[in-house]
């Protein structure tokens, strides 16, 4: 069994992305539901009230690396046991920030087939300051949420995936510094064929 910190429960394909950090080293791990790398239905966790930073026990069947997605674990469902949480600041112990350089080494919004082909990880927790929220109304009736923020001397805007963040009332949204958790998909999409970045979760710092 391995003891898991969860660190995100972000949107993916009507079910959820899932990361953990083990709580004795913090190592990364994300719970996926086929080799393929399909997010786990949201079932899994909502039916057992498991959210962020919450702590559980499940067992790892089998490592199913993916392309720049080297987290990859199949998992047994039904061994989940959830059984208290731990604060962000006892995972980072174990686990820094990113506090220089960029993000999955560059400053763009998204990774080419051939720059992602070199990452040997899909996952990035970083400290980041100047937050905004942005939501805009597209052309396919939807909203569509960005983070903007400043990393390194950078300013960036990512897609958001966190979907606690994404409820937020943006007149009440504090302006400052977060940890984030940023994510890349396995395989490329859309029109330009690239691996965009997404932030998965925003722990904000009150």
């Amino acid at each position: 069994m391995k003891e898991l910190c969860i660190l995100t429960k972000s949107l993916k394909d009507r079910g959820y992305c899932v990361v953990g950090a083990d709580t004795s080293t913090g190592e990364l791990y994300r719970l996926v539901a086929d080799d393929s790398g399909m997010a786990i239905p949201k079932e899994v966790l909502d039916n057992k009230n498991i959210e962020t930073l919450d702590v559980i026990r499940v067992n790892l069947t089998k490592h199913v690396p993916l392309n720049c997605q080297t987290e990859n674990w199949l998992f047994d469902e039904d061994s989940i046991v959830k059984f208290g949480n731990k604060g962000l600041s006892e995972i980072l112990s174990l686990r820094p920030v990113n506090n220089v350089g960029d993000i999955f080494e560059n400053t763009k919004t998204e990774l080419t087939v051939d720059e992602a082909k070199k990452m040997k990880h899909s996952v990035e927790i970083l400290e980041v300051s100047n937050l905004k929220l942005d939501t805009s109304l597209k052309g396919d009736g939807r909203n569509h949420h960005k983070l903007q923020f400043k990393y390194c001397g950078n300013e960036y805007a990512l897609a958001l995936t966190d979907p606690k963040l994404r409820q937020e009332n943006l007149d009440k949204f504090p302006l400052g510094k977060a940890t984030i958790v940023v994510s890349i998909p396995s395989h490329p999409f859309g029109e330009k064929n690239t691996h965009y970045k997404f932030v998965a979760k925003v722990f904000v710092h009150l």
